[in-house]
């Protein structure tokens, strides 16, 4: 049994790796709660293996791991160890030994601070083993788990200290930091509802409104929540929203919850269902319009929330906010982009098959006319007698040649707008024929190195990047000032490479970054667009005087 397979097909596996420049000690008590906490995250998530690494300054590295309880799990776990992290654990080795062994299928940083001035730490976070499927929904659990370990490691560190607002200040360049590094909106919730849960020893959920009925659609929960009241909580989905929930909606300022009036402003089934006491909700608004709620409680038993609590987690809350806009505002723009690839998609198809059609329509009509009387004019001149009139005779020789002139004019058009050697025998004859015109209109020598090329590619994926070497080919002559033109096609089975170089002046490449520069190269940001419709990479290299070299990469389709 090949069980690293077995394991990285089957089995999801969550790396921790936590760095930080300040020496810790983990205590007794912080060993075990770190070592509960990965046992709870096989016991209660979909992980099967999970590792944590702790590097502190001037301290050895500290190791844990928990695996889910399955008769086949402790020998795959062994093996795994012994092949993968078995190590002395020596700083210089953890990196290639532990956390470089293999590619993730989803990976993410998070920050840690222990100390005011000291650099921000990082809990590297590596997922294994998963599905491209279910990745990005278990990289969210891990995020929470590995934001819950960086603020047991905090809690203990600050907790020696007099001054614990410093354990506050960490908890807001946390958040900042979180919200700046990721525009998830799912883990930007889960590190909020942890980092606030943790802070505040209190269970914190998340839970969003539905943008047509308004209902409940829970999001997050974390802290006590156990398996069983995490079903129930996730059953809410779809039902009214509470009382407290309407004030805030209609205020858009906190709510605060006690024993004494908390059936005022909640269901008794709801109180009852999840031992609700001590409750603060803050809302969540995007442009004035409240869409969700960070809700914080505690258990009876325990303290209520004081002013200075209830105002961090309202700032928090906005903080919240404004991630959740931003995530909005980007996805919107990626949407429309999207949008605009498309619509150029189908401009280029609609152009290229209009070309077709009027070429089409050229060769089998306007030069066929042209022809027949070229032949005519030609037969006529040839069967004329000299003492007929020479100077007649020599008027239709010039005009036999201007219109034989213009046939060849009126063929180059045709090739231009629909290459017939390009549908008939495919790209590389076709570039061959591009160079060998650029050679004899323009004077520009002109070297091709064809590779790889054997079968024939799909029409439209021949037809753009003839498109795309034609473009550029056009810059050479209109900008470059070249003598020499290079271009290389290489066509492989896992993509197609497409060099073009020239040797003329070259241009100042701050051009493409600002499109309304004055002389920016249009035709480029063409070649760009077409590129990125192949799914593609289009990298331009030139400085003044150095000419220019344009290399690109599209992923190779399936020979037809």
């Amino acid at each position: 049994m090949d069980t690293g397979a077995a394991a990285k097909e089957q089995y999801p596996e969550l790396m921790l790796l936590c760095r930080i420049s300040t020496p810790f000690k983990a205590s007794k008590k912080i060993r075990t709660t770190l070592q509960n906490v990965l046992q709870s995250s096989v016991d209660y998530f979909d992980f099967w293996h999970a590792s944590l690494i702790l590097l502190s300054s001037n301290r050895p590295p500290a190791f844990w791991r928990a695996l889910k309880d399955h008769p086949d799990n402790e020998k795959i776990s062994n093996e795994l160890f012994n092949s993968r992290y078995r190590t002395d654990l020596r700083k210089d080795q953890v990196q290639s030994s532990f956390f470089s062994h293999s590619q993730p299928v989803a990976a993410t940083t998070i920050p840690v601070v222990l100390r005011a001035g000291d650099p921000i730490g990082t809990m590297e976070i590596k997922l294994l083993g998963a599905s491209s499927d279910t990745a990005a929904n278990l990289l969210n659990k891990a995020v929470s788990i590995g934001r819950h370990v960086a603020d047991i490691i905090q809690e203990s560190f600050f907790s020696r200290q007099k001054d614990r607002n410093l354990r506050k200040l960490a908890v807001w360049l946390e958040t900042v930091s979180t919200i700046s590094s990721t525009l998830n909106i799912n883990q930007v919730l889960h590190v909020v509802a942890q980092l606030t849960a943790d802070l505040f020893a209190a269970r914190c959920c998340i839970i969003l409104l539905n943008e047509q009925d308004r209902t409940l659609v829970p999001a997050v929960a974390v802290g006590s929540f156990d398996p069983v009241l995490k079903k129930k909580w996730k059953a809410l989905k779809g039902q009214p929203p509470f009382p407290a929930i309407l004030n805030l909606i209609n205020t858009r300022q906190p709510v605060v919850m006690t024993p004494a009036d908390i059936e005022n402003s909640m269901p008794r089934e709801i109180i009852d269902e999840f031992s609700y006491a001590w409750v603060v909700m803050a809302p969540i608004t995007i442009k004035g319009k409240v869409i969700g709620v960070v809700q914080v409680d505690r258990p009876i038993q325990g303290k209520g929330f004081d002013q200075e609590e209830i105002a961090i987690i309202s700032a928090m809350t906005r903080e919240t906010s404004i991630a959740i806009e931003n995530a909005k505002l980007i996805e919107e723009l990626a949407l429309k982009e999207q949008m605009l690839h498309q619509l150029f998609s189908k401009l280029i198809s609609a152009q290229e098959e209009e070309r077709k059609r009027v070429a089409s329509e050229i060769h089998d009509g306007v030069i066929q006319s042209l022809l027949g009387i070229w032949y005519r004019l030609q037969h006529f001149t040839g069967e004329m007698n000299p003492a007929q009139g020479s100077d007649l005779r020599e008027e239709l020789v010039k005009l036999k040649d201007l219109l034989g002139q213009q046939i060849q004019d009126i063929r180059q058009i045709v090739f231009n707008l629909r290459p017939i050697v390009l549908d008939t025998y495919g790209l590389g004859p076709a570039v061959k024929a591009l160079l060998r015109n650029l050679q004899e209109e323009h004077r520009i020598q002109a070297e091709f190195a064809l590779e790889g090329a054997g079968q024939r590619l799909p029409p439209n994926f021949e037809l753009a990047l003839y498109r795309i070497l034609q473009e550029l080919l056009n810059n050479v002559v209109k900008h470059s000032q070249a003598t020499k033109v290079q271009v290389m096609f290489i066509s492989g089975q896992e993509q197609t490479l497409l060099v073009v170089k020239d040797n003329g002046t070259g241009f100042d490449k701050s051009r493409l970054i600002n499109p309304d520069a004055p002389g920016n190269r249009l035709g480029l940001a063409s070649i760009q667009e077409r590129v990125l419709l192949l799914g593609g990479t289009c990298d331009i290299d030139s400085r003044l005087g150095w000419g220019t070299t344009v290399i690109i990469r599209v992923p190779a389709p399936k020979a037809t």
